[in-house]
């Protein structure tokens, strides 16, 4: 009887047409090495491509029955897309990689490797991508913010580029945040973890949906998931600047009496003012909007998505 264990491959995909098929079969040939020792499942999740890439990945599951595909009734993000193939995937470890071929197969072996040596979470962690300067530096900012705020460390430049073992994935899948962080809750888990350093190729074909406003507000959404510093640092500013106005007021009401005509006057005084705080009180709503946004839609309770076809699951 064949007792091999089962590495599933999940590999969300959004108009990827020029790149699944290639992208499978040199998967295919990262992993042709462990076939002996190992069974493969190939997991793909089409979030409602608007090309032909649901009908090229039917093609591939007819062609090859470990291709399973899964896609949705409509377009629920990148990050839900991924927790549904994560759930579905069967395996004793599961490996994530994305269908634009930016992260490479050929480092699939190192990431198993890596969990037979036992760890639990093995990440790609980048050491460059070619991008431009500004979005560069913006990343390691992020980076920086997010890394000295979190409450449990988060690696830098690590992407979606990982493999888990079996109880690092069911501890992740405990999670039930609607929109869950998937980086700050792989750092969450703990277990033993790895980092594997590669340089994060060009998207071998077609163009990335990934603009400036989807990354704003991926970038919102790790922060506020993984520290609660910014509400209280709206807390410790509203003091800083309740205390401002009261000295302010004070100078200005016994500087009127003591000296009437060396006082502060005017347009100019008074606008600079009321921007100062009004530009505060605006900045603190903000922040507590968007923690109660997501207490909200977590409130809800809605589903992540539902799934209209399903191809080679039993």
């Amino acid at each position: 009887m064949d007792n091999k264990l089962l590495i599933s491959i999940v590999t969300p995909c959004y108009n990827e047409e020029a790149n699944v098929e290639n992208h499978y079969h040199r998967v295919c040939k990262a992993i042709e090495p462990f076939r002996s020792k190992y069974e493969f499942e190939h997991i793909y999740t089409d979030n409602v491509s608007q090309d032909s890439t649901f009908d090229r990945l039917v093609a591939m599951s007819e062609k090859y029955p470990k291709v399973r595909v899964l896609r949705f009734s409509r377009n629920i993000g990148a990050d839900r897309a991924i927790y549904f193939g994560l759930q579905y995937a069967e395996g004793d470890a599961v490996m994530l990689i994305q269908a634009d071929l930016q992260d490479p197969p050929e480092l699939i072996p190192d990431f198993i490797r890596g969990w037979e040596e036992g760890n639990e979470v093995i990440y790609g962690k980048i050491v460059h991508r070619k991008e431009g300067r500004l979005l560069r530096t913006g990343r390691r900012i992020y980076y920086k913010i997010i890394s000295s705020l979190s409450d449990v460390p988060i690696p830098q430049n690590a992407g979606e580029f990982r493999l888990t073992s079996r109880r690092a994935l069911d501890s992740l899948l405990l999670f039930k945040e609607n929109n869950l962080y998937m980086r700050g809750a792989v750092a969450e888990i703990g277990y033993k973890q790895l980092p594997l350093e590669y340089v994060r190729a060009e998207r071998a074909g077609g163009k990335s949906s990934v603009n400036l406003v989807y990354l704003f507000g991926y970038a919102i959404n790790g922060l506020l998931s993984t520290t609660v510093v910014p509400i209280r640092a709206v807390t410790l500013c509203g003091l800083l600047v309740s205390a401002i106005g009261f000295i302010l007021t004070a100078y200005l009401i016994i500087g009127k009496l003591i000296f009437p005509g060396a006082q502060p006057h005017g347009f100019t005084t008074i606008a600079s003012l009321i921007t100062f705080f009004s530009g505060a009180q605006m900045l603190a709503i903000g922040i507590i909007g968007e923690y109660l946004r997501k207490t909200y839609v977590q409130s809800l309770q809605r589903p992540r998505g539902f799934i209209q076809d399903k191809v080679n699951f039993e």
